[in-house]
């Protein structure tokens, strides 16, 4: 099956294509189209299924994140939050809460769909980070979990630029994001003193661990909150 024609069946049917090669789409997608890093539908919303953790993994991990989300923001409400990269919705309801009106962008039709059916309240928008279609200081909310890690190293600048175009000064940016010096074909790592030259002048506030579980032995980054101040 040609490149183009596997797209195109993954895109409009995505249950009827098999596992094996719905990895394929999304590496043809990000390289014939989009140049993005690999994407396949199943390795957002099937890794925690049945070949996964499970869900109880899945609840314990989610009571998690949220927990480390809601002390990041803190008793912080903004007038318009932004959420990158919000995927199937995981965390859009608890980062609404934090603010009068929440709007969330996802590049991924299929998964941004899904999103749509579950919050109808929420502003969604099918677009990348790097070029956002919202005016300049625009929001001030902005969060990003693990999803800034699998911008393309070449990228990242113009990425952060973006994101400080639509915020404001008073803004609060929540980044949870790897950190290291590893690089590869989906996720790449960046130091602490990477992600603080990135989003000067906002300053780095506030830091933990991201721990995911409690029984998680292997470090998965940095929850990060970044302020401008006056």
């Amino acid at each position: 099956m040609g490149v183009k024609n596997l797209i195109i069946k993954g895109i409009k049917k995505p249950h009827r294509v098999p596992s094996y090669l719905k990895k394929k789409i999304g590496y043809a997608y990000s390289i014939h189209i989009g140049k993005r890093v690999p994407f396949a539908y199943e390795d957002v919303v099937g890794a925690w299924g049945v070949k996964g953790a499970g869900l109880p993994h899945f609840s314990a991990r989610l009571y998690r994140e949220v927990k480390l989300l809601n002390e990041a923001i803190a008793s912080y409400h903004a007038k318009r939050s932004l959420e990158i990269g919000c995927g199937y919705g995981r965390l859009t309801p608890w980062i609404a809460e934090h603010s009068q009106q929440h709007y969330a962008i996802e590049p991924e039709s299929v998964l941004l769909n899904d999103a749509k059916k579950l919050y109808p309240d929420i502003h969604f928008y099918q677009a990348r980070v790097q070029k956002m279609p919202f005016p300049d200081s625009y929001f001030d909310l902005c969060v990003s979990w693990t999803v800034l890690q699998h911008i393309l190293p070449k990228e990242l600048t113009k990425t952060v630029t973006e994101i400080k175009r639509v915020c404001t000064r008073e803004a609060i940016i929540i980044l949870a994001e790897a950190l290291g010096e590893k690089g590869g074909k989906r996720a790449w790592e960046h130091t602490l003193e990477g992600w603080e030259d990135l989003f000067s002048p906002w300053r780095l506030t506030w830091s933990t661990e991201r721990k995911i579980e409690e029984t998680f032995r292997g470090y998965a980054g940095l929850v990060m909150r970044f302020e401008r101040g006056s």
